[in-house]
């Protein structure tokens, strides 16, 4: 796919918790602060599915996440869900939960060329948007970069190909209870972890 240096194949296990209710209700910092601190028991549970011993999480000047013992990770967080993963090659993931929003979104975040792809829906939108996201994460920089990164094709219900500047990236999406998530896959198998007794 041309992603030589940002995954090596192997098998990548993305997480999915759920937050609970108590903490959906906060708000600011404190709703932040829970939802990170989830997000990376997340985190922990793919590094330990990997086979892999994470050290402090620190992320650079732009606030891309720095590798740690040679590992990249990735988080993502909405109120009711977050996601995590771990990879020996860089990575990214995203959620966001599937709901009707300002049409005007539709031309920020894929061209009219992108859109006759699939055709415009709400389930395209937030596929578009999270395959997006992820990849930007990958490459380390904001949602500024949305209309340089391209959707080429939407082989199936599951995937979708990217293109950034030519370089090319195939992402694996999961629906879940009206959550959409978005990982890079490139070569690599995924095994989505979605824990049914995790305990907090």
């Amino acid at each position: 796919m041309g992603q030589q240096g940002f995954n090596r194949s192997m098998i990548l296990f993305p997480v999915i918790l759920p937050v609970a209710e108590e903490l959906q209700k906060l708000s600011g910092k404190y709703k932040v602060d829970h939802l990170s601190r989830i997000a990376r028991e997340a985190l922990k549970l793919s590094a330990e599915k990997s086979g892999v011993m994470l050290g402090k999480l620190l992320k650079d000047e732009k606030g891309v996440p720095c590798p740690v013992n040679g590992n990249y990770w990735s988080l993502s967080h909405k109120p009711e869900y977050v996601a995590a993963v771990v990879s020996k090659g860089k990575v990214g993931i995203d959620i966001e939960e599937m709901r009707s929003r300002d049409e005007l979104l539709f031309a920020r975040v894929a061209s009219d060329k992108e859109w006759e792809l699939k055709g415009k829906s709400w389930d395209t939108f937030f596929r578009y948007w999270t395959a997006k996201e992820a990849i930007l994460k990958v490459i380390g920089i904001g949602i500024s970069g949305l209309k340089t990164c391209r959707i080429i094709s939407v082989p199936d219900e599951n995937h979708i190909t990217l293109d950034y500047n030519g370089q090319f990236f195939l992402v694996e999406q999961l629906r879940y209870k009206n959550h959409i998530v978005s990982v890079l896959k490139g070569d690599n198998q995924i095994d989505w972890i979605i824990p049914k007794d995790f305990k907090r």
